[in-house]
C-alpha cells in the first residue's frame, strides 16, 4: 500500500451517498494501523462497500453491516465475495471509529440482517447523509 486509500466517486448518486460514511471507516482503519489495499463502492441493491487488507477483505451491506473474510473475488462495480463470511457486529451502520475494535474483536459473530434495503423510509438514509464528504 502506498499513500492514503479511500474510495472513489461513483456515478451512481444513490451509491455515491454512502461515499462520506465509508471514507470515515477507510480512515479510521488506517488510523489504527489496519493496512488498506483498496477500496471501493460496489453495485446497488443493497448497497456496498468493499475494503481489501490483502488476502482478506472486510464487506459493508446496507443489510448486514460490516463482515470480514478470506477474500475470493470482486472488482469495483462488481460483488464481492468472501470465503468464511464473519459478522463484525455493531449494526448496519456503526460509528466508523468503532470498525478498528469491531475488526480485532472478529470471530464471534454470526451474520444477523440488521435491515432491508427495501426499509425505505426508516432512517437510513438520513443517517447515512450525516458522514457526507465534500
Amino acid at each position: 500500500m502506498t499513500g492514503h486509500v479511500q474510495p472513489q466517486a461513483h456515478p451512481d448518486p444513490h451509491v455515491d451517498a454512502t461515499r462520506g460514511y465509508i471514507t470515515m471507516v477507510s480512515d479510521a482503519l488506517q488510523a489504527s494501523g489496519t493496512l488498506l489495499a483498496d477500496v471501493w463502492l460496489d453495485p446497488s441493491h443493497p448497497r456496498d462497500a468493499t475494503f481489501l487488507l490483502g488476502a482478506r477483505a472486510v464487506v459493508w451491506t446496507e443489510t448486514d453491516g460490516f463482515v470480514v473474510g478470506e477474500f475470493v473475488s470482486g472488482a469495483p462495480g462488481v460483488r464481492t465475495v468472501l470465503r468464511d463470511p464473519v459478522a463484525l457486529g455493531g449494526g448496519a451502520l456503526p460509528d466508523p471509529l468503532a470498525l478498528p475494535s469491531l475488526l480485532a474483536g472478529a470471530g464471534a459473530g454470526a451474520l444477523v440482517r440488521p435491515r432491508s434495503y427495501d426499509d425505505g423510509h426508516d432512517g437510513f438514509d438520513e443517517a447515512l447523509a450525516r458522514f457526507r464528504v465534500g
